[in-house]
């Protein structure tokens, strides 16, 4: 992994559909808690039962999402695309991954530092529901994305 030194600016946050309704003060304040981080191919970027600090936001590149099994058995259950949000459990206590994430491809993320994410959602009640309104719908999505390829799982 290697992080980019350049500053976020609300203008890379705009681009961002998962962004689309944050305030130019809300971009702003996403900015200053985030950084660029590149992974290469095959890098796993966590696994699953990490303690996760940062929340991601994919910015260009592949990713597959998955869950392990016993007998070290790892099931793909879905890829992660460009804009989408992963690795949500930061925000939740315990903080823990409930899958893993690999790069298939190069790729480039937002990291969001959870901890003073999570004191800025305290903060600010529009930036709270906007940011766990987001997350939610992402969570809800995965959830139904996974038990489509668990019954896949089960029919082979």
């Amino acid at each position: 992994m290697k992080t980019e030194k350049r500053k976020l600016t609300k203008e890379d946050f705009k681009k961002i559909r998962f962004f689309e309704h944050y305030t130019d003060d809300q971009l702003n304040t996403l900015a200053r808690l985030s950084s660029i981080r590149e992974f290469k191919v095959k890098e796993v970027l966590f696994e699953q039962y990490d303690e996760l600090s940062e929340l991601y936001i994919l910015l260009e590149g592949t990713l597959s999402l998955g869950i392990s099994l016993p007998k070290a058995k790892r099931i793909h259950i879905g890829t992660i695309e460009e804009g989408q949000l992963f690795s949500w459990s930061a925000v939740f206590y315990p903080f823990i991954s409930t899958a893993w994430v690999l790069a298939v491809t190069p790729a480039k993320v937002i990291a969001i530092d959870a901890k003073k994410l999570n004191k800025e959602i305290e903060k600010d009640c529009d930036f709270g529901f906007k940011t766990m309104s987001k997350i939610s719908q992402t969570i809800s999505h995965r959830l139904s994305d996974t038990r489509f390829q668990l019954m896949n799982q089960l029919m082979l």
